[in-house]
């Protein structure tokens, strides 16, 4: 058998690691799978895939090399034949909240309204006319939060459509708002300490983003959700659902990257599975990670962004899985090995 080539991405010294410490390779050599480090920038890339059986990537949203160049690779890998994560299917929509949109909206699944304009009259009318407020407002891209702002008039509203339509807003991570976000979630002085520690990282990949630029030429909005204060990572991979919840930060509305995570299995209702499995089997996804608000008026849960690139340790550290019948399996969820047991066909 051809080796599948293993890379992470330009941030990571270990190219053999995916997301934090969940390995794939233990499970590489125990299944026999022989396997390489995979440098996917190198020169010869495309000359390179002729002897590998198949390519597993982690790449990331703050690289720009990454955000700009790795999904092509990845797609010319497809088309030769070989076995790749993620695939086409799984990452074209990757760090782009509009092109996740239009993914969501195709296959019927549980989100809020959206709402995205191209013209500054057409957005500017459209918040005279038909906004109703507060209204939540987007970058195409940015995790964590980053680059989410809540509107809470019609001339915030306009502000902003101005903005994006005039100078635009620069979508690189900022280390103020980051730092904010940590301090505002942190719940113990050992967890500041933690948390303080990543900061080298973090700034390691803002420095890489500075190719990320400026946003500007379109508006985008959601409605906002009334919630209970937490919101839900759920992560589909073939059959199997992990979850993981999160507190909203002290005084934001936004709970994605303060890193306040909990695990609550009751709020994990029939409706969000059933919905999350409907969403990756319309969209074709080898693995996903939805974004849930719980609409306190409703009771619904309501996939406001997805991306294949979220922390599998923390859904390993649930401690199971549902299965698509919303059956609790104690065995812990390891996203990495049920790509490479579904890529290579693995029982």
């Amino acid at each position: 058998m051809k080796p599948l080539g293993v890379c992470t991405n330009l941030l990571s010294e270990k190219r053999t690691k995916f997301g934090r410490d969940m390995s794939i390779i233990p499970f590489l050599e125990k299944n026999g799978i022989p396997y390489i480090d995979l440098d996917c920038y190198a020169y010869d890339i495309i000359e390179k895939m002729n002897d590998l059986s198949g390519i597993f990537w982690w790449y990331s949203h703050y690289a720009f090399a990454d955000k700009a160049e790795a999904q092509f690779i990845l797609d010319i890998a497809e088309k030769k034949g070989l076995k790749v994560y993620p695939n086409h299917n799984t990452a074209w929509h990757f760090d782009d909240k509009i092109a996740e949109m239009y993914a969501f909206q195709s296959v019927g699944a549980s989100i809020p309204k959206s709402w995205v304009f191209y013209r500054q009259a057409d957005c500017d009318r459209w918040i005279d006319e038909k906004a109703e407020f507060p209204l939540v407002a987007k970058l195409r891209n940015g995790s964590g939060s980053t680059n989410v702002k809540l509107l809470k008039t019609r001339e915030e509203a306009h502000a902003y459509c101005k903005r994006m339509f005039t100078t635009g807003i620069n979508s690189r991570p900022s280390l103020l708002y980051k730092t904010y976000s940590k301090v505002q979630s942190t719940r113990s002085f050992k967890t500041l300490v933690n948390r303080a520690k990543q900061i080298p990282n973090f700034l390691k990949a803002r420095s890489m983003a500075k190719g990320l630029g400026i946003e500007r030429e379109y508006c985008y909005f959601q409605e906002f959700v009334p919630n209970e204060g937490y919101d839900i990572k759920v992560a589909v991979v073939g059959d199997k659902l992990g979850y993981l919840i999160r507190s909203v930060r002290k005084g934001d509305f936004r709970a994605s990257g303060g890193g306040d995570i909990y695990y609550d299995r009751s709020l994990i209702t029939p409706q969000i599975i059933e919905s999350a499995f409907q969403a990756a089997d319309g969209l074709g996804s080898q693995c996903m990670g939805f974004d849930y608000v719980v609409d306190s008026r409703t009771g619904k849960g309501l996939i406001v962004e997805m991306c294949h690139g979220f922390d599998h340790e923390a859904i390993y550290n649930s401690g199971g899985y549902f299965d698509r019948n919303g059956e609790w399996h104690t065995e812990p969820l390891h996203c990495g090995e049920e790509i490479i047991k579904n890529m290579y066909g693995i029982e």
